[in-house]
Parts: structure tokens; C-alpha cells; sequence
């Protein structure tokens, strides 16, 4: 790197890492492995610099889906929020309601398979569009959208578990639709 493409990679870091930090947390929740990440992502992100990548944050945040993915794969459990006291834009939160809130939020997670968490994480805490969801988990839009709706329906009952404090699932009252079986039968 010339020292032009330096002092631009050192902008890019110094301008991005606190949001791909948190990007990193979600995905792999624990701060020191998440740092590890990001420094594995910005180093690998060095490689290619040079060539003037057009999206270097779509290129760290695909490597760190990446080395969340290779993480799960290695221990089949990823819990994604910490209590580390970080906003969603990277920025410090004082007090304690930041700790209870993320505790919630990590316990409503922790029963997302990894999938359907990364699929959360990039479309609603990320904002990610499906098409930019299924390039990072380097899958097809319907699967986005079945991993999203499933990991959704999971939170959804998970806190309706945790606010009415059963074990069992918790159901709507309404009954669920079915087909009458004698509906068209000739006689």
C-alpha cells in the first residue's frame, strides 16, 4: 500500500470499526472474540485494498459472517448479544436498563439456531435487504425468508414463554385453520 491507500484504510477503520464491532458482537457475542474477528476481517480486508474495492464494510461483514459461521461450526452454539453496555451504532450506553435490555435480548436469542440468528441479525437489527441477507449467508432469498420468519416465530414465543413464566409453548386461543374433510366429498 502507497501512503495515499494508507491514510484511506486508516479512515475506513477509524470511521467503521465501532459499527462493525457491534455487527461483530451480535453475530458472535462475546467482545474479545468479536474484536479477534474484526482485526482477522480488516486484515484480510488489507489484502485487497489496493485494488479499491467499491464496498470494503460489505466485504468485513461478509468475512465476519464467514467467521461466525466457521465459530458455530466449531462449537454448534453462538450466543450473539453480551452485556457489553454498546448501542446498536457502537456508541458506549450508561446504566443499568442497557444491561437489562441486552439480557433480554440474549436470552430471547438464545435458542435461535445460527442460521435463523444471522438471518435476524442482518435483517432486522442490521437493516439488510434479503438480497443483500442471502449474499451474506451465501444462500438463496427463500431461505432468507424461511430462516427469518422461523427465527421470528422463535422470539415471538420464546417471550411469550419468558413473560408468562410456562415452560410449555404458548398458543393463541384461536383455533388453527383446518379443512372440514366432508368439504366437497360426494355422497
Amino acid at each position: 500500500m502507497n501512503r495515499d491507500e494508507e491514510q484511506e484504510f486508516t479512515d475506513f477503520v477509524t470511521h467503521s470499526s465501532p459499527r462493525l464491532l457491534t455487527f461483530a458482537q451480535l453475530l458472535i457475542g462475546d467482545q474479545g472474540e468479536a474484536e479477534d474477528a474484526l482485526q482477522v476481517a480488516l486484515m484480510r480486508l488489507t489484502r485487497h485494498w489496493h485494488r479499491g474495492l467499491e464496498a470494503p464494510t460489505a466485504y468485513v461483514r461478509q468475512t465476519l459472517v464467514n467467521i461466525a459461521r466457521d465459530r458455530a461450526r466449531r462449537r454448534h452454539l453462538v450466543p450473539l448479544l453480551t452485556t457489553s453496555g454498546r448501542s446498536l451504532d457502537g456508541s458506549a450506553v450508561d446504566g443499568p436498563s442497557a444491561v437489562v435490555v441486552r439480557e433480554a435480548i440474549d436470552d430471547l436469542l438464545e435458542g435461535l439456531p445460527p442460521r435463523q440468528r444471522v438471518a435476524v441479525v442482518l435483517r432486522v437489527v442490521e437493516g439488510c435487504s434479503e438480497a443483500e441477507t442471502a449474499a451474506l449467508m451465501r444462500c438463496a432469498p427463500g431461505t432468507v425468508k424461511s430462516n427469518l420468519a422461523r427465527g421470528l416465530e422463535r422470539l415471538r414465543a420464546n417471550h411469550a414463554r419468558r413473560l408468562t413464566g410456562r415452560d410449555e409453548p404458548v398458543t393463541d386461543d384461536r383455533p388453527a385453520p383446518c379443512r372440514d374433510p366432508y368439504e366437497g366429498a360426494s355422497t
